[in-house]
C-alpha cells in the first residue's frame, strides 16, 4: 500500500450518497471524507441502519474507503462557538456525539470538526469546550478527533498541545493563504507528521488585484492556483507524511463542468495531479521541483484580504 492514498470530500460532488462514491471511484480516488447528510437537520441520517448500510455497500462496490466524517452540517450552522449551556452549544454536542457513534458503528476511524474563526476570548473558550468534549466521547467510541482550523502556527501549538496528543489536525494547506494566518509548507514541517492526521488540499486563484479572497478568488484545479500546492506537496514529502491527502476542491461549481469537463473529468484531473507528486513522496527521490501554478520556488506571499 502506498504511503500516501487520495481522497475526496462528498460534498466536492454535487450529489451525495452512493452517487458520490461512484464518482468518486470513476475519478480514481480511493477514498471519501463523508458528510454528515444533513445532520441535526434531517434527524442525523448516518445513525441510521439502512443510511449506514447504502454507504457501507457502495464503499465496498467501488472500492472507496470511509475515511472520516466531516461536520459539514454543523460548520454552516456555527454551533461549535456557542456555549454548551446553550441551546445550540448542546444541538452541536449532539451533533458531535451523535457523528462518533455513527463513525463508530460504520468503522470510519475520524470524525473531523472545524473549528474556525475562533475571534474572541468567549470564542476561543467554547471551541475550545467543544473539542475537550469531542475527544472525551471519541475515546469511549475508540474514533480519532481531528480539527480544521485557520489558526496561527503559534496558536496551533498552544491549542493542540493542550490535549496530549488526542486531538490531531486536518491541515487544510488552503486556509493560512485564504485567512493570512501562514505560509502552508513552513507550518507543516514546523507542525511535524505527528499531529497531522490528514491534509485537506485546494486551490486558488488570485484576483486581478492579487488578493486570495472567498469573495473574489475562485477555487481551481490542484496545481493552477496561488496558493502554493506543490510548495505544500514538498513539505508533506518532508516530514515523511504517511496518510491520506483529501481533495476539497469544488468539482460541483460551474467552472468545473465548462469546456467539455464535467464532475468527473474535473476531478480525475486532480487525481492525475495529486499522483504526480505522490511518486516524490513515496520514494523520496531528489529532483528538480516545479511549479505548475507558474510561482517561483522562493517564497512568494500573495495577497490577502
Amino acid at each position: 500500500m502506498s504511503r500516501i492514498q487520495f481522497g475526496v470530500c462528498e460534498f466536492s460532488f454535487p450529489c451525495w450518497g452512493p452517487l458520490a462514491l461512484q464518482m468518486a471511484h470513476e475519478a480514481g480516488f480511493t477514498g471519501m471524507q463523508l458528510a454528515d447528510a444533513g445532520g441535526s437537520t434531517n434527524a442525523y441520517p448516518l445513525n441510521n441502519k439502512r443510511v449506514q448500510e447504502s454507504y457501507l455497500e457502495a464503499a465496498a462496490k467501488y472500492g472507496i474507503t470511509l475515511q472520516s466524517i466531516h461536520l459539514y452540517t454543523l460548520v454552516r450552522q456555527n454551533f461549535i462557538r456557542f456555549s454548551q449551556a446553550s441551546p445550540e452549544g448542546m444541538e452541536c454536542m449532539e451533533s458531535i456525539k451523535n457523528a462518533i457513534i455513527a463513525a463508530s458503528q460504520m468503522g470510519i476511524p475520524v470524525v473531523m470538526i472545524e473549528g474556525m474563526r475562533m475571534y474572541g476570548a468567549a470564542q476561543y473558550k467554547h471551541v475550545y469546550q467543544m473539542y475537550q468534549y469531542a475527544v472525551k466521547v471519541a475515546e469511549d467510541y475508540g474514533v480519532q478527533i481531528a480539527m480544521e482550523t485557520d489558526i496561527r502556527l503559534e496558536d496551533h501549538f498552544k491549542f493542540l498541545d493542550r490535549f496530549d496528543g488526542k486531538l490531531k489536525l486536518c491541515f487544510d494547506t488552503h486556509n493560512p493563504v485564504m485567512y493570512g494566518t501562514g505560509y502552508p509548507p513552513d507550518m507543516i514541517r514546523a507542525l511535524g507528521k505527528d499531529r497531522i492526521d490528514h491534509f485537506h488540499m485546494k486551490e486558488s486563484l488570485a484576483d486581478a488585484e492579487g488578493f486570495i479572497t472567498k469573495e473574489t478568488a475562485p477555487i481551481v484545479p490542484l496545481g493552477k492556483g496561488s496558493t502554493f500546492f506543490n510548495e505544500a506537496v514538498q513539505a508533506i514529502k518532508d516530514i515523511d507524511y504517511e496518510g491520506w491527502i483529501i481533495s476539497e476542491t469544488f468539482y460541483n461549481r460551474r467552472n468545473f463542468n465548462e469546456n467539455g469537463m464535467d464532475y468527473v473529468s474535473s476531478a480525475r484531473q486532480d487525481v492525475d495531479t495529486l499522483k504526480a507528486p505522490s511518486a516524490i513522496i513515496k520514494y523520496g527521490k531528489p529532483g528538480p521541483y516545479s511549479n505548475s501554478c507558474g510561482l517561483s520556488s522562493e517564497r512568494a506571499e500573495p495577497k490577502t484580504d
